[in-house]
């Protein structure tokens, strides 16, 4: 369903709906606040690993919103309190802990997801990184309900999201929330709250689900494609940890590269040339051409003395 089909829902009245709001997304926050009475947010605790953690807080200083920082054992805690607030509907997106059924039942109008997938397909975390790894042509945004089993709940809207060649996962999430804010502010702006949203089930038989992705993951297989290889690239660059290699035991990010068709070189891995402004290396059917990296060491002349042209990452 696209942002302009939600508009067929009863605009809302003089009152706007409560709300409280359970995530890590600035953007979704601001859209919720543009809509809707925002009466309280749920954070991550702060452990310096976010910074989108101290932007929701000043957010919601500046505008007057109590926010709560618990740990995944301190949210029982606060059922109480959410009761007693008694809002219209929850809105959740990228919250760190699993939401339990005492909090995600409390609304009389349910709690809302944002996921970052066209589910069924891509249920799960990491799901953009994911989706760009494994090559995908298209991906989406979806709101549904929340249920307890992770990502399964009855889906609201959704609209799919196209994946350009060259997307980086930042730029991908960047669009996607886009979408999500767009469709989000359509669904509250024209709810009636007396009325009771509905989802449609979704198809499990076609549905997908990944793992978190690690950091080690991002260990690049020079074996592997180059576009399997630039998927990797792309789908890892920051602020992810990013796609990496080892050079005689030095760790080498990689946070920027293209790709380029050369079948001349055999060996996958091998320096084919050390530049000022680039690195190009041979994969098993062409070369990935590197134009941003670092490398993981205290000695700052390292790049000089170590990589070399015939030499080979691994």
């Amino acid at each position: 369903m696209h942002c302009s089909m939600v508009t067929g829902l009863i605009e809302m009245s003089v009152f706007p709906l409560s709300v409280v709001f359970f995530g890590n997304n600035l953007e979704v926050l601001e859209c919720l606040d543009s809509v809707s009475n925002i009466v309280a947010v749920f954070t991550r605790p702060d452990d310096g690993s976010n910074e989108n953690v101290n932007s929701i807080k000043k957010f919601s200083a500046f505008s007057g919103i109590p926010v709560f920082q618990p740990s995944k054992k301190e949210l029982y805690d606060h059922a109480d309190f959410l009761q007693k607030a008694d809002p219209d509907i929850i809105i959740v997106c990228g919250y760190k802990f699993i939401i339990p059924k005492e909090i995600f039942s409390i609304p009389r109008n349910g709690t809302i997801n944002i996921h970052p997938s066209m589910l069924p397909r891509y249920r799960g975390q990491h799901v953009i990184n994911w989706a760009i790894v494994n090559g995908e042509l298209e991906t989406g945004v979806t709101l549904h309900f929340m249920e307890e089993t992770l990502d399964t709940g009855d889906i609201i809207v959704q609209k799919s999201v196209p994946i350009c060649f060259e997307d980086t996962a930042k730029e991908l999430h960047d669009r996607i929330y886009k979408e999500a804010c767009c469709l989000l502010k359509e669904l509250l702006k024209y709810y009636n709250k007396q009325d009771k949203l509905q989802g449609k089930k979704q198809d499990s038989s076609v549905a997908t689900f990944f793992k978190p992705r690690k950091p080690e993951d991002g260990h690049i297989d020079w074996s592997k494609s180059s576009v399997e290889i630039y998927n990797l690239i792309r789908a890892l660059s920051k602020p992810w940890p990013g796609a990496f290699s080892y050079f005689k035991n030095h760790k080498v990010v990689i946070w920027k590269a293209h790709i380029e068709p050369d079948l001349s070189e055999i060996s996958h891995g091998k320096l084919i040339n050390v530049d000022d402004d680039y690195i190009s290396v041979s994969t098993i059917d062409g070369q990935i051409i590197i134009t941003e990296y670092e490398i993981i060491s205290a000695d700052k002349t390292i790049k000089s003395i170590l990589l070399k042209n015939g030499d080979f990452f691994t």
